[in-house]
């Protein structure tokens, strides 16, 4: 017999031994004449419902089932090896000081697991150490008795015996209430990494802009950027007036895909041959429906127009002058100028390093710096 070890990983054969209907580890495997199995429990409910095999929808009976003991036998070990594998990575981890084989997540699993174990054993030790002080009170008590107090007698020693007993059988027990409790505790709230929050990128194609840390939910659908765009192009002075809903391009690129900047119309054409890149609408929830992961980004393109995206007049074109105009004024760094409007500023100094400078101000005339300054783009001769 070979005695060649072979090393798969449990994820590559996991899928082929969940049962299809309740999605666990196919327990008392039942094989179909169709070919398909399921645990036993599983199909026998489904059968006496439907009357058809789940999978491939033929018609089916319990007494066309196969109960498939050499599969039971291959899951056990399967189950048992995996096992075996899981508990030699958590020794390693828990045994190895910090080291550069572990990732960062494995660096925080086992800070909070040492943790955890040390302020659990302080805990139980100040149990084992007051049920010891409680039995040497008690063998001190004994010792101190005056003369002529005789407890040797076989019922007298039984009892402190029976004492003894209780409390090293209490301290047991409440371990292992703790420990229980512990387990539930932890069963209920700590979180898969799949349905932890996912930070990524957003990346508006159309300004060049790009949003980091921008953090979904596992419920959240792809709307929520909305007020975070807008509130990221209002910051850059280019208010946003209208949002395309049903047009423009929302792609979602994993981790190892994303670029600096990106040829969406290629991207778009060829998306079929790209696993790791996905089409998104708005009601998407890509944590859910994409498994999206965590430094993913996503791209939008011709999603909304901004101030920016039309057509723009200089304040000193459109100022009436018997009329109440409300009007915001920026400065320029780069060409040391103030007072200007907010159309030559989207317009004239684009890419400059601005600032506003005065907000709200309601002029008398037809304030704009820009074209005075010789520097205007945008203003009617």
């Amino acid at each position: 017999m070979s005695e060649t070890q072979l090393k798969i990983p449990y994820a590559s054969i996991e899928n082929h031994i969940q049962c299809s209907i309740c999605l666990a580890v196919i327990r008392g495997a039942i094989l179909t004449h169709c070919g398909h199995r399921y645990c036993n429990r599983c199909i026998t409910e489904w059968v006496e419902r439907h009357h058809r095999c789940p999978c491939c929808n033929s018609n089916l009976t319990t007494q066309q089932f196969h109960y498939d003991v050499q599969f039971d036998s291959l899951v056990e070990d399967i189950l048992t090896e995996r096992d075996k594998a899981e508990q030699a990575y958590f020794d390693k981890m828990q045994n190895s000081e910090a080291s550069p084989c572990l990732s960062s997540f494995e660096e925080i699993l086992k800070k909070h697991m040492k943790s955890s174990l040390m302020s659990h054993k302080r805990y139980f030790d100040l149990l084992r150490d007051e049920c010891e002080r409680k039995i040497n009170l008690l063998n001190g008590g004994i010792n101190t008795l005056p003369e002529g107090h005789n407890v040797s007698g076989t019922d007298n020693c039984d009892n402190i015996d029976n004492l003894k007993d209780a409390m090293r059988n209490n301290l047991e027990e409440s371990e292992r209430l703790a420990s229980e409790a512990f387990d539930r505790y932890l069963t209920e709230h700590v979180p898969s990494i799949e349905i932890l929050p996912v930070t990524v990128s957003v990346y508006l194609a159309d300004k060049n802009i790009r949003l980091p840390d921008v953090v979904f939910k596992p419920s959240d659908s792809l709307d929520v950027l909305k007020p975070i765009v807008e509130n990221a192009m209002l910051a850059k002075t280019d208010k946003i007036v209208a949002w395309t809903d049903e047009g423009g391009t929302k792609l979602l690129f994993g981790p190892l895909s994303k670029t600096g900047t990106y040829d969406i119309a290629e991207v778009s054409s060829n998306i079929d041959t790209l696993p790791d890149v996905h089409q998104l609408t708005w009601n998407t929830r890509p944590i859910f429906q994409h498994h999206m992961q965590p430094g993913s980004e996503i791209v939008l393109q011709g999603v909304f127009k901004a101030e920016s995206d039309l057509p723009q007049r200089c304040f000193a074109n459109t100022f009436h002058e018997n009329g109440s105009q409300p009007t915001d004024y920026f400065l320029c760094y780069k060409c040391n100028v103030k007072w200007i409007c907010k159309s030559c500023i989207q317009c004239c100094h684009t890419g400059h390093n601005i600032a506003p400078f005065v907000l709200r101000h309601k002029p008398t005339w037809a304030c704009c710096y820009c074209p005075k300054k010789q520097l205007c783009k945008i203003q009617n001769k």
